[in-house]
């Protein structure tokens, strides 16, 4: 059993909503870009990149060169500059995590085999130190879904196809395990979706 889970209001207890709210905190701070103005540039350029048909690049590709054309400077200059904040800034949303401890126990005594699929909207440096976060380790995942990693994000199905093709696996071996819509996407390629909250359901996938 290949059992894909998701991590805000899965993983991890706290909402999305204030995770991103102390990392664009941080991020304004050190960028010296007023809050709203670096929220939008981010965000647009996310979504701009979801949005992308291009399967030949990568997540990481895509927003790059969004970014770039957005703030008329090379990417380089970002990448530098994004580098140093996850390395040396990022830790200080931590405070915010609370981790679901019934999952990340079940996570860390399992056999099973566990594919992280958060969004893929982080670089991969961010996307390990959130799973550290929770108290777990990338180890404990077979796959960890990351923007260089990743060409496509959810609700597009293509994310979860592209993991099943990496790993050599078939729908009927998976199930996914998250909170919303964009995680039910994983139905339309053939795997089982189920709610975080039906928690009896879920756990017995790991024993």
């Amino acid at each position: 059993m290949y059992i894909f889970i998701d991590y805000d209001g899965t993983i991890v207890k706290s909402s999305e909503e204030e995770f991103m709210k102390a990392y664009f905190k941080n991020l304004s701070n050190y960028f010296g870009i007023p809050f709203n103005e670096i929220l939008t540039l981010v965000m647009e350029s996310v979504n701009e990149a979801m949005k992308s048909t291009d399967g030949t690049k990568s997540l990481y590709m895509k927003f790059a060169e969004v970014f770039s054309k957005r703030t008329d400077k090379p990417f380089e200059y970002w990448a530098e500059k994004f580098t140093y904040f996850y390395e040396n800034i990022f830790d200080q949303v931590e405070s915010v995590i609370e981790p679901n401890l019934k999952l990340t126990n079940l996570i860390k005594s399992t056999n099973q085999k566990l594919v992280f699929a958060s969004n893929p909207l982080f670089p991969e440096i961010a996307t390990v130190k959130r799973i550290k976060f929770a108290g777990l380790s990338p180890d404990n995942f077979v796959y960890v879904a990351h923007m260089e990693n990743c060409r496509f994000a959810k609700p597009n199905p293509i994310f979860f196809k592209d993991i099943m093709d990496k790993l050599s696996i078939l729908p009927q071996e998976c199930v996914m395990i998250g909170d919303s819509e964009f995680d039910r996407a994983s139905e339309k390629v053939g795997i089982r979706f189920v709610h975080i909250a039906d928690e009896p359901e879920w756990e017995k996938f790991f024993s």
